[in-house]
């Protein structure tokens, strides 16, 4: 259990009933300093000095273009006791984002069909595809390619972007080297069993070296592993935000032009913040539905936060700011359209965005939930597409 101190200077008591007459009085916008914010919180009585949806003003800078300042209100969403590192349970406020980013980041890229751990020859190889998916997917027909350098151990080849939607005639296959992240060759497809057979890459699962046709297609639905959860939490520059997670791994499109997130980040907001236990459950198609447990600094909202039916329980508690703004009793349903549920852009306020979330979609590789401009709920968009987001950052 979670040990509130309770704060009995004059001090700490003026600054309680402030800020709880800025709260009851619905006065939003309201510039706070952070540390101040911060011994609320640690003493329990965070609840008392900040309404749900009230908005606390900072602002962020995109450092890698001309340090573009966007002003952030940080609206409360929810009070609940937060499990730090440590294992130490400690009173938490979260905040999120009122607004999305201007730009998104992939979730995951496409990722490697197949992992070269021993390098690979120049020459010719060809592969066919155990399932049939979209229009383009089929069995019983082989591709083929021509590589003219060789991959080095640790490589990777990755290729035929989007393969059920787009026609096998533009599929390329590209020569990736061990970090990654060096494009090496970029090589056509074409029909054809010439050369050495690679195998028959599985639908939505992996095979030995290779991967399955959904990761190839559309990347990676897992959050602990994604490439958005590593420019949520990072401080570093472009170029240095993104480390491989296993040997199918191709960096963001993102990383060469982007800071990681908290580069933008005044620090004494990012002095407040802690990393606390963000539960997340993966698919069950090639991760076998496992539990993911995070430390993280910057996360996502799950469908259960968010006030969403959950397609499993245990990825947090339902924030009071957003069961509030459903107008609902129930979780929301999928398929379905909430205009209560819509978010804008920072960049444009009057812009409505399609809002990604950490859930995965848990019976594919590669859907992730988001939440459409339109307020439809769906898991029927690809982890590799660069959508934008609302971050969640906690007080504790």
């Amino acid at each position: 259990m979670a040990k509130h101190k309770i704060l009995t200077d004059e001090t700490g008591e003026k600054i309680v009933k402030a800020l709880n007459i800025i709260a009851q009085n619905g006065i939003s916008y309201q510039p706070m300093d952070w540390q101040k914010v911060r011994t609320l919180i640690a003493n329990g009585v965070g609840e008392s000095a900040f309404a749900i949806g009230t908005q606390l003003l900072e602002d962020w800078t995109d450092t890698a273009d001309s340090n573009k300042k966007y002003t952030l209100p940080w609206q409360v969403n929810h009070f609940e006791d937060m499990t730090l590192e440590d294992g130490e349970v400690v009173p938490g406020m979260w905040l999120q984002s009122h607004y999305t980013l201007p730009f998104g980041v992939q979730f995951s890229h496409q990722r490697a069909f197949l992992a070269c751990p021993d390098g690979l020859s120049a020459g010719t190889y060809n592969f066919d595809f155990a399932k049939a998916w979209g229009n383009n997917v089929k069995p019983g027909i082989n591709y083929q390619f021509t590589l003219t350098k060789p991959v080095e151990k640790g490589g990777r080849l990755a290729g035929c972007y989007g393969a059920p939607d787009t026609a096998p005639s533009s599929w390329k296959v590209y020569s990736y080297g061990k970090d990654g992240i060096t494009l090496n060759e970029t090589v056509n497809v074409t029909v054809g069993s010439g050369g050495t057979n690679l195998g028959t890459i599985p639908y939505d699962s992996r095979s030995g070296n290779l991967n399955s046709t959904q990761e190839m297609a559309y990347g990676w639905n897992r959050w602990k592993t994604s490439a958005l959860r590593q420019w949520l939490n990072s401080s570093k520059p472009k170029g240095q935000w993104w480390t491989q997670q296993d040997k199918w791994d191709i960096c963001p499109d993102q990383l060469a032009s982007k800071d990681g997130f908290l580069c933008g980040m005044p620090d004494e907001m990012l002095n407040c913040l802690k990393k606390v236990k963000v539960v997340t459950y993966a698919n069950t198609v090639n991760d076998e539905g496992a539990e993911d447990i995070t430390y993280d600094y910057v996360t996502l909202p799950s469908l259960s936060q968010m006030f969403i039916k959950p397609q499993t329980s245990g990825e947090g508690d339902v924030h009071t700011y957003w069961k509030r703004r459903s107008g609902r009793t129930t979780p929301c349903e999928w398929w379905t359209d909430y205009p209560n549920m819509v978010e804008y852009s920072v960049a444009n306020k009057t812009s409505p965005q399609s809002v990604r979330l950490r859930s995965a979609g848990r019976v594919s590789a590669c859907y992730t939930w988001l939440v459409y401009a339109s307020g439809f709920v769906s898991n029927y968009y690809y982890a590799s597409a660069a959508y934008t987001f609302a971050p969640l950052v906690c007080i504790a």
